[in-house]
């Protein structure tokens, strides 16, 4: 993510004090490379989403159904285990294509649309940007997302629900991939179908990404000033996982 920076190229006051220029890049690489960074994060933690949906489905089973509901994962680890030796590496990838769609076409936008947005509410020549304006762009920007993506995150967690035997959990849909499930929806709900559960990601989405980015850029921003950490991939790690820190915490509050 860049550090707002106007259309001519100018840079916040002091943010990078003599120590040359910061780092640029053009709208239309940020914006591939919003997409394209989380989506191949997602080949690593799409095993963990699988096994958090089946704990899921195992949770409701048991609210709906008490005792008579089976407890197939006792928890997490036991979870992933389980799939692993009875469906392997393919079934704790389950839904990776969506998942991958999910987190580019989200992303695009999110983290995509953070940079032109403060660039239309804040002008990098006043100085730096106010939290409360970054907190405005990182929201509606994560709105953006959140619609994006609602079509593949249905699909997603639906594939990942698809279980045979004993380990099947819940209602299984019988999708033989992402087009079949798309069509399905489709034909059965029609384009609401595809979008249902939309406002509550966006609400969800609104939190998160306005802490998430707006403390990201504050963090940067502050190391870079006060303690003239160099703008390098060790930087946006640290101010990616302060920031994540923050995301969660917004949202369980």
């Amino acid at each position: 993510m860049a550090v707002n920076l106007g259309a001519q190229g100018i840079s916040i006051p002091g943010l990078y004090p003599g120590r040359g220029k910061p780092r640029k890049i053009g709208q239309a690489e940020s914006f591939i490379m919003s997409a394209l960074a989380p989506s191949g994060a997602v080949v690593f933690t799409n095993p963990f989403d699988t096994a958090k949906v089946r704990m899921q489905l195992q949770g409701q089973s048991q609210r709906k159904y008490g005792a008579q509901a089976p407890i197939l994962y006792k928890n997490s680890a036991d979870a992933i285990r389980k799939i692993y030796v009875n469906e392997g590496i393919r079934g704790l990838q389950k839904g990776l294509t969506p998942a991958i769609l999910r987190e580019g076409s989200k992303n695009f936008f999110r983290i995509g649309m953070y940079d032109p947005i403060m660039n239309m509410i804040h002008d990098p020549k006043d100085g730096r940007a106010p939290g409360w304006k970054r907190v405005i762009a990182g929201s509606l920007s994560g709105m953006m997302g959140a619609v994006s993506c609602n079509p593949f995150e249905l699909v997603k967690t639906r594939l990942q629900s698809a279980a045979a035997g004993k380990l099947a959990v819940g209602h299984q849909y019988g999708y033989t991939g992402v087009t079949s499930a798309l069509v399905s929806i489709y034909k059965q709900d029609g384009l609401s179908g595809l979008y249902r559960g939309s406002f509550l990601s966006m609400g969800r989405s609104f939190v998160g990404s306005g802490a998430n980015l707006s403390s990201f850029s504050l963090m940067k921003e502050y190391l870079t000033t006060e303690f003239h950490w160099e703008d390098d991939i060790w930087l946006d790690m640290v101010c990616g996982l302060g920031s994540g820190v923050v995301s969660w915490y917004s949202s369980l509050t």
